[in-house]
């Protein structure tokens, strides 16, 4: 069973050590310290972090961006440990379905950006329902779900 808790100081030892694999560091171009991520997201009130736990052990985490129009989706990490499980998808699926009480916000659409290479994360959100939308400005292909 898989349940979530919003992310403390205390896991930071967690996810930094995740950055330091090469199959997670490359897709999150800009987060190369967690504990400066965690900082900047935990005083801002427009970002949101969530922890997954499956069988007690810390197997993902989801961002979320809230903006003016919309929320952004913006990092999906799995355990480089438990990657290829289904884990991904699974956590994403949950996160969908309760998003509104884990956010407690009334969300009606999520916006994903992906880049082109990032083979895993499209079929990801693919997976969850999310609609391609072409590229964006930054040549980041663009994935909308609406709930």
């Amino acid at each position: 069973m898989y349940l979530f808790e919003k992310i403390t100081r205390d896991d930071n030892d967690i996810f930094d050590s995740w950055l330091k694999c090469k199959n997670i560091n490359k897709w999150l171009g800009g987060i190369d310290d967690w504990y400066k991520y965690f900082d900047f997201v935990d005083s801002n009130p427009d970002y949101f972090l969530i922890k997954f736990l499956f069988e007690n052990k810390i197997i993902g985490v989801i961002g979320l961006e809230f903006g003016e129009q919309t929320e952004n989706i913006i990092l999906i990490m799995v355990n480089p440990e438990e990657q290829n499980k289904g884990h991904g998808k699974k956590i994403l699926s949950l996160f969908l379905r309760q998003i509104n009480k884990i956010i407690k916000r009334d969300i009606k659409c999520i916006h994903a950006y992906v880049d082109p290479n990032n083979i895993a994360s499209k079929r990801c959100f693919k997976s969850c329902g999310f609609e391609y939308m072409g590229l964006d400005d930054e040549d980041m292909e663009e994935y909308i779900c609406n709930l």
